[in-house]
């Protein structure tokens, strides 16, 4: 790995990084917070305690509002989050390659004493890193709800740790998978969008699955479906799905050292 392409690729995108880190964190206490009025007044709603089965499986597959580890995974799982959590996923990942290919700098970069795995490996990390200060941002902020709201106070450290590690195994993945994705462009754009649009699919063909029971087998095509918070809040998550979030991220950044290595980079 090229600590120079690292650190100059961190020192480009550090505001970014640090907003979005932010951002996470303000949306995750925001949701706790308002855990705090609702878990009082929530066995008085019907609407709350039977949820559509629409609302349900847009939350990935259980909403409880009962109790604050229910409204972390209701945040776990929440829209604004998941964009958050792309969004610094593909930070740097979905340019890695395609903006030094767009750009026409990338035989300069490389025709330094650099390589092109260490030049990719040095993206692939950077876009962790920013994966990670992300899921930070999440997870101080769920650290100073329980010193600051009386109801989230009760909600189990080792819990929240493994919560936060399966949501950072599942946005690893995605930043892989920009890795790839930009390793066979010559577009920023086009590897942005594309990456996106995958992820968008993964979100919604879960969605479906969980909405209509015949296709229900289909949610085993998403990443999605092996990370399920209530299920890692309760430490009850089978070791399979586990193991798909760590598969997810090793095999994309295999592929993409493969493919980079044997690529025309004229074209």
């Amino acid at each position: 790995m090229s600590v120079v392409v690292l650190r100059q690729t961190l020192r480009q995108v550090r505001h970014a990084i640090g907003a979005l880190a932010l951002g996470v964190g303000v949306f995750f206490y925001l949701i706790l917070f308002a855990s705090a009025s609702f878990t009082k007044d929530a066995p008085n709603v019907p609407f709350l305690q039977s949820p559509p089965k629409a609302m349900t499986a847009f939350l990935g597959g259980s909403a409880d509002f009962f109790h604050p580890d229910g409204w972390l995974s209701l945040g776990m799982t929440h829209p604004v989050v998941l964009a958050l959590l792309t969004s610094s996923a593909l930070l740097v990942a979905a340019g890695s390659v395609a903006t030094e290919v767009e750009r026409g700098t990338i035989d300069l970069v490389l025709v330094r004493p650099v390589g092109r795995l260490r030049f990719l490996a040095a993206k692939a990390v950077a876009s962790i890193v920013a994966v990670t200060a992300a899921e930070a941002g999440g997870l101080a902020a769920v650290l100073i709800a329980r010193e600051t709201i009386g109801q989230v106070a009760g909600l189990p450290m080792t819990s929240v740790l493994r919560a936060f590690a399966g949501s950072w195994l599942l946005f690893v993945g995605v930043a892989m998978l920009g890795v790839l994705v930009s390793a066979a462009s010559s577009l920023r754009g086009r590897a942005i969008g594309i990456t996106v649009g995958i992820v968008v699919a993964w979100f919604f063909l879960n969605f479906i699955a969980l909405l209509i029971d015949g296709i229900s087998p289909l949610r085993y095509a998403s990443p999605f479906h092996y990370f399920r918070p209530v299920d890692l809040l309760a430490g009850t998550a089978p070791a399979g799905d586990l193991l798909v979030l760590v598969s997810i991220p090793l095999i994309a950044a295999v592929a993409a050292g493969l493919r980079f290595t044997h690529r025309d980079l004229t074209r």
